[in-house]
């Protein structure tokens, strides 16, 4: 018999499977989004298992998945951790040729869902804002969900508010003239709660920018009910709600218990017109097929309705991940120009571009 006739004495080398698709992109989005995205999502994203569908114990927060591609982070000139009572602080402090008397700040809170994240999150964000901004930023590492639920994240935002307000001079320096407060998704909540307690405990604090990018604002959202981008990625209407069920573990349905006061420390559109009314000038980011951009967009009418002077830049074909992914995204490197250029306008207000390298004015 002819030796090429004869059975291989090895078996064969079974055949590769192709790997789990667990969060595929809607076919009715492929041709809506950012190019850049698609290419990340089909290479990336669709392979991992959402995070909701994680039981939650002391580990998880470590294994959830790390999906963001940030840039590098700039070298600033000082960078120092400090304790407070409840929550901890990062001060970034530009460096610069200048002799500045006082910077502006920019008091900043991180995204996560209010269950993840921390000091080290979205520095290279913050890093660019310090140095092209020439101003000081503060980003807070405030308590946790579920092991800190509402209200701890909401009351570590106006520790930092305060210790800003009565301590940072003693070490930093600050202009408090001349103060804006930001924040990323859940951050975003959390600044913009922040910024309507500080206009009710604080009348004399008058911050010059709230920069909000892809806000959650309304907590009370469902599915079919504020929720519309359904098919969206990234942050999905279940993820949502699952990072929701740790924050306000008494949850949607129980809203009506809450004070009328309590709920617009949850949702910041619940709150009164004469309470908006008290908010500073407002630059928001939305970006075209996230979920949040319905409710976004409503805020910001309601801000303008309500005589806040309200923009808002919309990204076309981006989703919720626009920030995050600022490494691989010219979208997100673009939102980031953007943002700059917002506190440049009144933090710098004689000098609008960001790399130009301006004349300090005294």
């Amino acid at each position: 018999m002819n030796q090429w006739n004869n059975p291989s004495p090895f078996p064969s080398p079974p055949l590769a499977q192709p790997p789990t698709v667990y969060q595929p992109l809607h076919p009715s989005l492929r041709g809506l989004l950012d190019p850049e995205y698609v290419a990340f999502h089909d290479t990336c994203l669709q392979y991992l298992i959402p995070e909701e569908q994680l039981k939650w114990d002391t580990s998880t927060r470590s294994r959830l998945p790390t999906l963001a591609s940030p840039s590098a982070e700039l070298k600033v000139g000082q960078k120092r951790d400090i304790q407070l009572e409840h929550c901890a602080v990062r001060v970034f402090v530009p460096e610069s040729s200048q002799h500045v008397p006082r910077y502006p700040v920019l008091l900043w809170f991180h995204s996560g869902g209010w269950v993840s994240g921390g000091l080290d999150s979205e520095n290279d964000f913050l890093t660019y804002v310090c140095q092209t901004s020439q101003c000081i930023v503060i980003t807070v590492d405030y308590r946790l969900a579920p092991e800190h639920p509402y209200p701890a994240a909401a009351e570590d935002a106006l520790e930092a508010l305060t210790w800003l307000r009565k301590e940072a001079a003693k070490y930093y320096p600050v202009d408090l003239e001349r103060v804006a407060i930001g924040g990323h998704s859940t951050g975003g909540n959390l600044a913009a709660v922040l910024v309507l307690e500080a206009a009710c405990l604080f009348p004399s604090f008058k911050p010059v920018l709230m920069l909000l990018i892809v806000p959650v604002i309304d907590n009370t959202a469902t599915p079919g009910n504020g929720w519309y981008n359904l098919n969206a990625p990234w942050l999905t209407h279940s993820r949502l709600l699952w990072y929701r069920s740790m924050y306000l573990p008494e949850g949607p349905s129980h809203e009506d218990d809450y004070s009328t006061r309590e709920k617009w420390q949850i949702s910041p559109n619940l709150a009164p017109s004469k309470v908006l009314s008290k908010c500073p000038r407002t630059w928001i980011a939305v970006a075209e097929y996230d979920l949040l951009a319905t409710e976004t967009l409503a805020f910001s009418s309601q801000l303008r309705a309500s005589g806040v002077e309200a923009s808002v830049k919309m990204y076309n074909g981006s989703t919720h991940g626009i920030l995050a992914l600022n490494g691989i995204l010219s979208k997100g490197r673009e939102l980031m120009l953007d943002a700059v250029q917002a506190l440049n306008e009144v933090f710098w207000p004689v000098r609008m571009d960001p790399l130009m390298g301006w004349a300090l004015s005294a």
